[in-house]
Formats: C-alpha cells, sequence, structure tokens
C-alpha cells in the first residue's frame, strides 16, 4: 500500500521540474488546515477547532461542545496537477524519449500533492478542551531541473501515528489559556532524484520502494492565548506558539525542525454574524528555511461567519493571494482553500498557486 503510495505521488508527478535560480525548498510546516489555509494562514491567535491541535493546542479551551472526525480525506494539489497526471496517462510509460519531452514540457513548475485522512475526537468540559486524534498524512514536492537533460526530484514524506492535546483557561487570570499536545509519528521519506531512463524503467517502483527510508520519533507542541473584551465589541486574541518544540529526529528520514508563531487577532459578533481579522508572524528563529525573507513569514486574514451554514475567507500568505469557505451542515462539513506557496527566495519570487479542498464526516466543533 505504501508502496503504491509512493508509485503515486512520484510517478504521477513524474513532471515536476524546477530550474531556475535562486530556487528554495517551500516551508515544510507540520500540517497545514484548510480553514487557516484560507485566511492567510494567521490562526495562532483564532485556533478554536480542531485545527488547535497543529497551530495551538491553547484553543482546544475554546472549542465549544463536543467534536468528532470520522472520516476527513483532504487533498491539496498544485495547479497544473491534474494536467500533469492526464499527460503522463498519455504518454508510454516505458519509452525514454517520450518521458523525456514530458519532463521537458514542465520544466520550471512545482508540483505538490498532499493527502490526509486523519480521524480525531474532542471536547470541552468547563475550562477544560481535550483532543485525541489519528494521523495519516502524505507530502510530496516534485521539481524537474535541466531541460536538456531533466532529471526529476522528489522530496516526499508520509507520516502515521497518534497526536493529544489539552486546553485550559486559567480560572485565575481572565482570558488566559494555556496548552499542551504530544505527538509520535513514523515517517517514510524519499529525497531523490530521477533521470528519464530512471522512471521508464519497469522496476521505477522498486527504486522508489528502495530509496525510501523510514524513522520514528517524538514530539510535543506548547501554546498560549489571551482574550480581553475591548468596550464589550470587540474581543482581542493574542497567541504565541511551539510547535514540536523538541525537533523530531526520524533517524534516516527527514527530520521535522521546530517552528514559533506569534498571531493577533479581531472578533466582532453581529446579528448572528461572526466576523475575525488576524495577522501571524511564522518561524520566528528561522527553523524552517534558512533564507531568511521576512515576507515569506507574514501571514494575514479575515473570516465572516454566518448564522447557519456558510463562511467565507480571505486574506495574504507570503504576499500571495488566499480563498476560502465553508459549508457546515454539522455532521457533514466542506472546507475548501487556495492560496500560494513561496518557491523562490524571498517572497514575491515565485508562486505555487494550490487548491485544497477537505470532506468531514462526523460532528463539527
Amino acid at each position: 500500500m505504501l508502496k503504491a503510495t509512493y508509485a503515486m505521488l512520484c510517478v504521477c508527478a513524474v513532471l515536476c521540474l524546477l530550474a531556475p535560480s535562486g530556487q528554495s525548498e517551500p516551508y515544510r510546516s507540520f500540517h497545514m488546515g484548510v480553514r487557516p489555509l484560507g485566511m492567510g494562514g494567521a490562526f495562532t491567535a483564532v485556533a478554536d477547532d480542531q485545527n488547535a491541535m497543529d497551530y495551538n493546542p491553547a484553543g482546544l479551551s475554546r472549542t465549544e461542545g463536543m467534536g468528532v472526525g470520522i472520516l476527513n480525506p483532504m487533498v491539496v494539489a498544485s495547479e497544473d496537477t491534474y494536467d500533469l497526471i492526464s499527460d503522463y496517462d498519455d504518454i508510454d510509460q516505458n519509452d525514454v524519449a517520450e518521458v523525456i519531452e514530458l519532463l521537458r514540457k514542465y520544466v520550471g513548475e512545482n508540483h505538490h500533492i498532499t493527502l490526509a485522512a486523519d480521524v480525531y475526537a474532542g471536547f470541552r468540559l468547563g475550562n477544560v478542551g481535550v483532543m485525541v486524534a489519528g494521523v495519516g498524512r502524505g507530502v510530496a514536492d516534485l521539481t524537474i531541473r535541466n531541460p536538456v537533460y531533466p532529471v526529476l526530484s522528489v522530496v516526499s514524506d508520509v507520516d502515521y501515528g497518534g497526536q493529544a492535546g489539552v486546553g485550559y483557561a486559567l480560572p485565575h487570570v481572565p482570558g488566559l489559556s494555556l496548552g499542551v499536545g504530544v505527538k509520535a509519528l513514523n515517517r517514510s521519506s524519499i529525497d531523490e532524484a530521477y533521470t528519464a531512463a530512471d522512471i521508464a524503467d519497469d522496476d521505477f517502483e522498486d527504486t522508489l520502494d528502495d530509496d525510501q527510508v523510514d524513522g520514528t520519533d517524538a514530539s510535543f507542541d506548547l501554546g498560549m492565548i489571551w482574550s480581553r473584551e475591548i468596550e464589550g465589541v470587540t474581543r482581542v486574541s493574542l497567541g504565541l506558539a511551539g510547535i514540536n518544540i523538541r525537533e523530531m529526529d526520524f533517524g534516516d528520514a527527514r527530520d521535522q525542525e521546530s517552528q514559533y508563531n506569534a498571531g493577533v487577532a479581531f472578533t466582532q459578533r453581529f446579528s448572528g454574524f461572526a466576523l475575525t481579522e488576524a495577522f501571524d508572524y511564522h518561524d520566528i528563529t528561522d527553523n524552517l528555511t534558512g533564507d531568511g525573507s521576512t515576507e515569506k513569514k507574514l501571514h494575514m486574514g479575515a473570516e465572516l461567519e454566518f448564522p447557519i451554514l456558510l463562511a467565507l475567507r480571505a486574506g495574504l500568505s507570503q504576499g500571495y493571494y488566499t480563498a476560502g469557505a465553508t459549508v457546515d451542515f454539522s455532521f457533514l462539513r466542506l472546507d475548501v482553500a487556495t492560496y500560494g506557496e513561496e518557491i523562490g527566495v524571498y517572497g514575491g519570487q515565485k508562486e505555487d498557486r494550490r487548491y485544497a479542498a477537505q470532506l468531514s464526516l462526523g460532528w463539527s466543533w
């Protein structure tokens, strides 16, 4: 099954090549939810649903009632990924010349794929919010370099394991919530480059399987959110979160670095509507990348929740627009989003436009 997954992620993207000078690997956060993506990724001070587990565990104390996610398939793909897959299906996959031409067609583009299917259960009782989750996620970035002799670079991680978190609203410090999360994961990674001859080989699936390396580790997250009402009209929230405070060392597989984020959010409620504006600064300590780009760390967005069913979102992430929406029937929820990921060295250099969707069956928070 895992072997087939890698074949799909890699062979299917046998056309992701990036050649421009000054190219940088995209930020590799542990996980990004569809709702936060729609509002620019600014969620550190907003966290109030199951996404709090990955953004700020203190937000678990701000959830309402009980939430259960029985089935939550999530897909994220770059703009031209479908075309890439279709073109690959149309060629003779064992013909080196045809594979070369296909790779050349997509030189200069990045193809990102995320597949996830987490399950979770959580509740809030009084001042305490608790959540446990089973994790199943796969992420791949595929790039093609050298139009003369194309080479496909594959960087992928497949994670499975578990998470748990607790958020607590301090009764003697009004507005202050603290949270802690723990996770234990197994990771399988590929970080290799393949020629057209490698891809056209009958044993390419076996090659991917041989190049896969594995590791297991555990880590923890800490978070804080402080909120205060201003003149009974606006609720101001300040958030600070450390994700993977102990860097996850997966041995031969790719490590997951620590990440420290800060954010502020403003929420107004009127006539059954709720409007939230948020601003985040991510990776304060430059652990995710060494390019030093401030623009890539800036995230801002807004969310308008309607009295029933619908929520709309918009924002800016790394200088690129984001948008999203939710249709929520309580037991069935659809989240969609689009956002731009910076794959250059500095903000605004090279955008990878992506689209995300998640269908959740259960009971929404």
